[in-house]
């Protein structure tokens, strides 16, 4: 891809390919980063705002005429994702960062996450023993606030007693993926230690479920560790999660924007990166994507400082689960109303997708996540999620892009993260995840041409078959055709060349219609051909004065 240059302000456009062409340099960053006071902390309950996501959100988007009208037209109810650029990529802000989809990252940045930036690579600093500030006993699992050598805090998450090794593994795994697809994560590492590591902090206490809240010493805290099973080699391991830095305000919603962050500008239900959780979540099965899972920090001095979001928690991933397995997470909204309209009126013959779903024989560290019963556009998070539901084909695209860029090599280095203790676990959760992303990239490459990342050489114009550079598709079975016009700021043409077919993703632009005043960008318009007709255009635009490429369309 050229990047012709960066663009440090940032206004959102409207639908694609209806901003004025500019000879420009390409805009990179979202300038949503100005100084503001502190906003204030806000902990919405889980039960408002599930009913809303259950029924109040859903209503309100299906009476909604505007999206029933984009759907007659295009088949997507939502309209084009406005944080993107001209050439169709979400730009870098204070919610997301390009990554893997843009930038090739090493074994070495894929392990260490987001752990580089904090100094945390090694984990909770060993210089000393942790010292534990509080407790919870309460709920499924049990967890430990610690202070570690450099006195910063993290959080030690256990797995349920029923299966030792599944969510803290899953959950650093997870956690690893989503930072390199270009999310702000937490700092999430498998730990290992000994109960002489752990000291009882002045004052610590712990809660426990029939007695309250008590004094927190050694024997007690040793019963709950050993009460966990999670022991592996005579040594307990956790997930040790480090806190973020800055001032917890809550989480932010996938709908609507914060009303007293004057940054947040866009609709959350509107930003691409939160449409295409749908597709992110779908590959590692993250069906709670509920807003509690999600957070938002004040970084940096007080009226100073502005606000970053964050995706937290991701335990229940990769097929894991707390006390019992649950097979329809993935398959059924919680409350599911047309599946269970279904199996009332068929009597029980229509069997259910996730019916077949068993976990792998012999793999005690491995949920419930297989590739046969996968379908990528059929997959569903636990809640409804605003965001998700206005995913369009472009977003989907820009998603699967994403997902392609992980190679079968680079998916064992995360993997391997989460320390399974049974190397046929990292086997298996290695080639299934390879397989839920071969389906996913299948399905949205057919959606839409993964024609990409076009670059002026000396030659013409080159491009790359995402389909036939990954593995998708095949050469030889891949014909393009071309043609060309010279264009106005608003993308008309008096006249196109003919269609010319060419057999390699490179255009000649010797005889390219000349530009004018009037008409001084070349649009280069390509389509491919792989044995089942022409596919849609992927229409690019360059500015004749500079040779640069400045828009793309899809």
């Amino acid at each position: 891809m050229v990047l012709t240059g960066v663009m440090l302000v940032w206004m959102a456009p409207t639908a694609q390919g209806r901003e004025p062409l500019e000879d420009r340099p390409v805009v990179w960053y979202a300038e949503d980063d100005h100084p503001i006071p502190v906003p204030a902390e806000a902990e919405p309950g889980l039960v408002p705002y599930a009913v809303d996501a259950f029924v109040g959100r859903p209503f309100s988007r299906f009476w909604n005429p505007m999206r029933f009208g984009r759907w007659i037209g295009t088949g997507y109810r939502a309209a084009d994702a406005p944080n993107v650029n001209s050439l169709d990529e979400v730009v870098n802000s204070t919610w997301f960062t390009n990554r893997i989809g843009l930038f090739p990252l090493n074994d070495t940045e894929l392990a260490t996450g987001p752990a580089a930036a904090v100094g945390a690579v090694d984990g909770p600093d060993r210089s000393r023993p942790w010292t534990i500030i509080g407790a919870k006993t309460a709920g499924i699992t049990p967890g430990f606030r610690i202070r570690d050598g450099r006195g910063q805090v993290w959080l030690l998450k256990f797995d349920t007693k029923d299966h030792p090794g599944m969510t803290i593994r899953a959950g650093v795994v997870a956690n690893l993926m989503f930072h390199a697809m270009g999310y702000n994560v937490p700092v999430d590492q498998v730990v290992e230690f000994e109960l002489a590591d752990l000291v009882v902090g002045e004052g610590a206490t712990m809660k426990l479920p029939r007695w309250g809240e008590v004094p927190m010493t050694t024997a007690n805290l040793d019963s709950v560790l050993t009460a966990t099973r999670s022991i592996f080699k005579g040594k307990f391991h956790a997930l040790a999660s480090r806190y973020l830095d800055g001032v917890p305000i809550g989480p932010f919603d996938d709908e609507g924007r914060r009303i007293d962050d004057p940054n947040d500008l866009i609709r959350h239900q509107d930003r691409r990166e939160l449409r295409a959780l749908r597709v992110f979540a779908s590959w590692i099965n993250h069906f709670d994507t509920k807003m509690q899972n999600s957070l938002d920090m004040y970084v940096g001095e007080p009226d100073q400082g502005h606000v970053r979001h964050y995706l937290i928690d991701f335990a229940s991933t990769l097929g894991a689960y707390g006390d019992e397995p649950v097979k329809r997470f993935g398959y059924e909204f919680g409350v599911d109303v047309f599946p269970v309209i279904g199996r009332t009126f068929t009597f029980g013959f229509r069997e259910d997708p996730w019916i077949p779903l068993e976990r792998a024989t012999g793999l005690e560290e491995v949920g419930l996540l297989d590739v046969e019963t996968f379908e990528p556009a059929k997959w569903k998070p636990d809640l409804p999620h605003s965001a998700m539901a206005n995913l369009t084909r472009r977003d989907g695209y820009w998603a699967a892009k994403i997902v392609s860029s992980f190679s079968d090599a680079q998916l064992r280095v995360l993997v391997k993260q989460g320390r399974y203790q049974n190397p046929e676990a990292v086997d298996y959760l290695v080639t299934t995840l390879a397989g839920r992303r071969d389906k996913i990239v299948r399905y949205w490459f057919s959606e839409v041409p993964p024609l990409d990342y076009f670059k002026l050489t000396a030659a013409g114009l080159g491009f790359r078959d995402l389909g036939v550079e990954r593995g998708y598709s095949v050469a030889s079975d891949t014909r393009y055709r071309v043609r060309l016009a010279a264009v106005d700021t608003e993308r008309s043409a008096d006249e196109w060349t003919d269609w010319e077919e060419i057999t390699q993703p490179e255009v000649d632009l010797e005889d390219a219609p000349p530009s004018d005043r009037g008409y001084p960008f070349l649009a280069v318009e390509v389509q491919l051909n792989r044995g089942q007709g022409w596919s849609k255009s992927t229409t690019v635009y360059l500015a004749v004065a500079s040779g640069h490429v400045v828009a793309l369309d899809r």
